[in-house]
């Protein structure tokens, strides 16, 4: 993969996103295919939804849904620390939680929850005593892999990449361009409520230098695979991660600069153009989004 870096990355709008410390977003496609932006933030259990592209970038319109209110739900007004989103290739949306430790996989249009699932790391796991501590860093970000997998960033102490799934599966790691296809749905197995690690990748030097934490995980329109750190104000690109049981190695192979963004980013997603879209967490629902340029993610 060739190497390619740009020492800065520039917000060409910034807009208003009506939640609270904003903590995680993704584009999902839903009903007949139209786009949308989504976001959460760790105070309330609650979605914002932007449709696109906007008819007016001076004005824009968000809906929110309470996901709390949803039939079958673990949810409750309260949040629950809710730290990132993603989409299926079925508009489906996941929700992940820091504390406790779970995600749950919800139907927007249907108003239900699907799945609720534990990410469980037990007592003798080499992360465990980060994860299980009440303080402890657990996860930041996700993307859905194929097969009813799950990849998840920890945050820090250490940070780390790892594959959730059922006991006693083998791992996929992620390749390039393995996202799941338009129209496809995420399908943990039937009944699963627990998710155990299968595998742990952990920064390279590089990495680690560059990206002292892990903010949000997304996956680009050209199929790679691209890290957010907030206490860098960095993106980074990652090398494939190779399916294996038990530790890896996450190698950086690009990185981008932030520097010039008033706030915390806390998301990440792409527009379909390659350029990074960056959520700020805020305690005031003022210029907490913003679009950069020039393009990161380009297809080739």
């Amino acid at each position: 993969m060739p190497r390619h870096s740009i020492k800065n990355l520039r917000a060409v709008h910034v807009f208003d996103v009506p939640l609270r410390e904003v903590s995680g977003i993704c584009l999902r496609r839903g009903r007949k295919r139209k786009m949308s932006l989504i976001a959460v933030g760790d105070r309330a259990a609650t979605i914002a939804c932007l449709a696109l592209p906007p008819p007016d970038m001076s004005s824009l319109e968000w809906d929110t849904i309470d996901v709390a209110d949803f039939d079958g739900t673990h949810l409750s007004h309260n949040g629950e620390q809710i730290e990132a989103v993603c989409a299926d290739g079925a508009g489906r949306v996941l929700l992940l939680q820091e504390s406790p430790p779970r995600v749950e996989l919800v139907d927007l249009e249907a108003e239900k929850s699907i799945a609720a699932i534990e990410l469980v790391v037990d007592e003798h796991h080499e992360l465990a005593d980060s994860w299980l501590h009440p303080k402890g860093s657990r996860g930041e970000g996700a993307v859905l892999l194929p097969g009813g997998h799950l990849l998840v960033a920890k945050e820090k102490k250490p940070s780390a990449l790892i594959e959730f799934g059922p006991r006693g599966l083998l791992p996929r790691g992620f390749a390039r361009g393995g996202a799941l296809g338009d129209g496809v749905r995420w399908s943990p197995a039937k009944d699963c409520r627990a998710f155990m690690p299968l595998a742990t990748w952990y920064p390279d030097k590089k990495l680690d230098e560059t990206c002292p934490d892990f903010s949000d995980l997304e996956i680009g329109p050209d199929g790679a695979l691209y890290l957010l750190s907030d206490k860098s104000a960095t993106i980074a690109r990652i090398a494939p991660l190779r399916p294996r049981r038990g530790a890896g190695i996450a190698t950086l192979t690009a990185s981008w600069r932030l520097d010039y963004l008033k706030g915390k980013p806390e998301g990440l997603a792409f527009a379909p153009d390659g350029r990074a879209i960056v959520a700020l967490d805020k305690r005031k629902r003022h210029r907490n989004l913003a679009l950069l340029e020039p393009a990161v993610a380009v297809a080739r």
